[in-house]
């Protein structure tokens, strides 16, 4: 049994569900694993396909029109959380574990230096200096 699936979030494919196994086929045609009834959805319009690790998804008609988070793409990795859009239909790919590949670029996974404890005890040194230097500190 999978732990990955597409939850439907608008249109037809509201609050419903489907497995994701090997590979899924969305499109208008009767035989896809995800039928949706649509003129402006193509017969196989695109293929989500499971590999050890990975989910991917690509367009496989020439005109179908496919978004990933907002962007129109015709072929790409898939993460946790992904939103696919086809036509009016809209699919959350819920896949627990696996991490979307923006998630690990350097700048994400790079350890961050809070600077402002340093900014602030330089600043009060740079006070009392001034504080002994004008004479408002006697020693």
């Amino acid at each position: 049994m999978s732990v990955y699936r597409l939850k439907g979030t608008a249109g037809q494919v509201t609050n419903k569900a489907w497995p994701l196994e090997q590979k899924v086929v969305i499109g208008s045609d009767t035989g896809c694993d995800i039928h949706v009834e649509s003129e402006s959805i193509a017969p196989r319009h695109a293929e989500l396909e499971v590999g050890e690790g990975s989910i991917s998804i690509r367009a496989l008609a020439d005109d179908a029109a496919l978004f990933l988070n907002g962007a129109e793409i015709r072929t790409a990795s898939l993460g946790s959380g992904d939103e696919i859009r086809i036509g009016t239909c809209r699919w959350l790919l819920q896949a627990p574990g696996l991490r979307p590949q923006k998630v690990l670029t350097e700048e994400a996974v790079r350890r961050r230096v809070n600077l402002m404890p340093w900014l602030i005890a330089g600043g009060l040194s740079a006070l009392g200096l001034l504080a002994w230097w004008l004479g408002y500190l006697p020693f």
